[in-house]
């Protein structure tokens, strides 16, 4: 049998107790399951038209 980090012993855990244990559980699952370098969000390759301007401003002279 393997060596384990976590050893479940018996006992009436406290709810602060059971949030602590969670909690160490909960982080260590997402740590393995998070990438390294998240993906940057994907970016438009669209823009205004060319020569347009919004309404109300004027041409640059």
């Amino acid at each position: 049998m393997a060596d384990s980090l976590i050893r479940v012993e018996g006992g009436t855990p406290t709810p602060t107790e059971l949030a602590a244990v969670l909690l160490v559980l909960l982080s260590a699952t997402r740590a393995q399951e998070a990438p390294a370098h998240p993906a940057a969000p994907p970016r438009a390759t669209w823009g205004p038209a060319r020569g347009w301007r919004p309404p109300g401003t004027w041409p640059a002279p």
